[in-house]
């Protein structure tokens, strides 16, 4: 009886850890395609320009949808500049419920700029 109890023990928390894989496995596969490109839309996009040209501050993001995967949000959390400090630190965490619990997480160079194109666009009336 004793072996039985340890062996059905056993293969519950197999089920369990295989069941979490397969999870995070699904959310990956959800949100494959939409992250490279919400990655490039922060680059381009986080630091608001003032009138003159200057950069004023970093857009907050916080609880917003991901683009193209439904039921995902995403939070950006940004270090401080190391030695350079034209260059940031920024994690990205995407999840569903609560953002303690990711689905998934990237991190990537966040440039302290405002891309050209977009001063271009916001100069024309």
């Amino acid at each position: 009886m004793a072996i039985f109890v340890l062996a059905v023990t056993a293969l519950m928390g197999m089920f369990q850890f295989g069941g979490g894989m397969e999870a995070t496995a699904r959310a990956y596969a959800e949100l494959a395609p939409s992250v490279e490109n919400l990655a490039e839309t922060i680059v381009h996009d986080a630091w608001l320009p003032a009138p003159d040209g200057t950069i004023l501050e970093l857009r907050t993001y916080k609880g917003e949808p991901v683009p193209d995967a439904p039921g995902y949000l995403y939070d950006l959390d940004v270090a401080p500049p190391g030695e350079d400090p034209s260059l940031y630190w920024a994690t990205l965490r995407i999840y569903r419920s609560t953002p303690e619990r990711p689905a998934a997480k990237l991190s990537f160079l966040l440039p302290r700029r405002v891309p050209v194109a977009r001063r271009l666009e916001q100069s024309i009336p």
